[in-house]
Formats: C-alpha cells, structure tokens, sequence
C-alpha cells in the first residue's frame, strides 16, 4: 500500500511539474490578448517577417508585445526602436518596477539555449549577465528605456527611490565632467603643439588618466540604479 501511495505521488508530481512548465509558454499581443501554449518558438527566415509560433499558430514578432518560453519572460523593443528591429529584452527582476537586459531572442528563441556548442567567450556575449539595467516596466505597463527621466516620472511617490536615482544621476554628470575634462586637457596640449611635430607629453597622460579615472564610477552610477528599483519595490 506504502508502495503504491509512493508511486502515484511520483506520478503526481511529476504531472504537475510537467504542467508547470507547458503554462510558461505564451505570448501577450498589443491588443490586449494573451494567448497560452505548450511550445513557444521564435522564426526569423531570411526574406520573410519573423514570427512567434505558439502550438503552430504564427504571430508576426511586431504584433507580440511580451513572451514567455521556458527560458523566461520577455519584453519585444519595437516600440522603442521600430517594427523592423527585431531587438528583445529578458526579465532579470521581478516587482512593481521589473527591469530587463537586452538580449538576442535568435539565442533564446528555442526549445534549448544552443551554449554546447558555444565557446566561453560566446557564451559570455549570448547569455544576459542578470546585471545589466536597461529597460523596465512598471506594474502591467509597456517597456520603457531605463533613463532617468523615466525612471523619475515613475519613481516620483516614493521618495527613497528618488533620493538614490539622483545619485545615479549625480554619478553620470561626474562621468560626463571627467571625460570632458580629459579630452579638454589632450586637445589643448594638440593644439599647444600645433606649430611642431605633436608628441606625447605629460598633460597628454593627464588627461588619458583623468577620462579614464570615469570607468571607475561605472559600478557606482549602475548600482544607485539598481537601489532606486529595490527601494520602489519594497513598498
């Protein structure tokens, strides 16, 4: 009896389990519609429109709006960047203000992610890092570009997440003040030079260090970003 109670648990849950994963796979239309399936495929034939298929039923891409397959949910771009663009982003974050990382669907698009094939660099450049911030939604609304004017309009009830998006913001004008800075110094040292042979010099190399010193605060300006969505979405 024990025996039979353990198989017919196995054969529960693994029917469940099974279940799970066929519901992952859909498609929400611009219209409003979402539709559910077993199998979610992306086809993108050489001169013909690229289309989701779902169970075998074709949706040209420019009319999904988000999908879902068993590799995760995605948000379609061509609304940011045109109908033709065929440019996708994957959800990496989940709350009222979801963020996503750009990626290429023709990798994601299948039953399986092709990585066996695929050498370390590649896999590098094809697999989203889970750390890039590039595009949000809020709540059920469209994907928006990750820019602080955005990002401010939708923030703007929550004041602790204001606070660490100006720091964001206070971080890029910093960037901006270093590059011009370095490329100031090198251009007027050129300039200084004009009327003999132009040599690299030591305020050459003090410019090449102040522009570069900007990279340092990459990780700072992307990490206020971040902490601005993970204050918004604790309330």
């Amino acid at each position: 009896m024990n025996k039979l109670a353990l198989i017919l648990s196995t054969l529960l849950i693994s029917f469940y389990a099974f279940s799970q994963k066929t519901e992952n796979h859909s498609v929400k239309l611009y219209s409003g519609e979402s539709i559910s399936g077993e199998k979610l495929l992306y086809v993108n034939p050489i001169m013909k429109t690229p289309s989701f298929e779902l169970d075998g039923k074709k949706f040209e891409s420019y009319l999904v709006q988000f999908l879902e397959n068993n590799h995760g949910y995605f948000a379609n771009l061509n609304k940011i960047y045109g109908d033709k663009s065929e440019r996708y982003a994957l959800r990496i974050k989940s709350g009222k203000i979801s963020i996503f990382e750009e990626i290429d669907m023709e990798f994601y698009g299948g039953d399986d992610l092709p990585i066996d094939k695929s050498s370390e660099k590649e896999k590098s450049d094809l697999l989203a890092s889970g750390e890039v911030f590039q595009y949000y939604t809020k709540l059920d609304g469209s994907i928006q570009k990750a820019s602080y004017k955005n990002l401010k309009a939708d923030m703007s009830d929550n004041e602790q997440a204001l606070k660490e998006l100006r720091l964001f913001q206070t971080y890029k004008f910093l960037q901006i003040g270093l590059i011009a800075t370095g490329a100031g110094l090198i251009a007027y040292d050129i300039l200084r030079q004009s009327n003999d042979d132009v040599r690299f010099s030591p305020v050459m190399a003090v410019g090449i260090v102040v522009g570069g010193s900007s990279y340092l605060l990459e990780n700072k300006k992307s990490d206020a970003r971040f902490f601005a969505v993970e204050a918004y979405n604790k309330e």
